[in-house]
C-alpha cells in the first residue's frame, strides 16, 4: 500500500515558517492575548481607537503571510 504525505503538515522549511508565523500572529488576535495587550491601552491612533488599530495591523500581517505563502507556492 502506497503512503502519501499528509496535506495537513508542511513539507518545507518555508511552509513551517509560514504556519508558525500565521498561528503566532493569529494568537495575538484571540481574547486572552488581545485583552491583555490591546485592550488595556486607551490612546487613539490617527482618530482610531488603539484596539482597532492593533487588530488592523495584525490582520494586515496575517494577510501578508498568506500572500507571501502564495507567492512562494508552498
Amino acid at each position: 500500500m502506497a503512503r502519501f504525505p499528509s496535506h495537513y503538515r508542511p513539507r518545507t522549511t518555508a511552509g513551517r515558517i509560514a504556519v508558525l508565523a500565521f498561528l503566532g500572529l493569529f494568537a495575538f488576535t484571540q481574547p486572552p492575548l488581545v485583552f491583555w495587550l490591546g485592550d488595556r491601552v486607551e490612546p487613539w491612533i490617527a482618530g482610531v481607537p488603539f484596539l482597532y488599530a492593533y487588530l488592523g495591523v495584525l490582520y494586515a500581517l496575517l494577510i501578508g503571510v498568506l500572500l507571501w505563502t502564495k507567492r512562494r507556492e508552498l
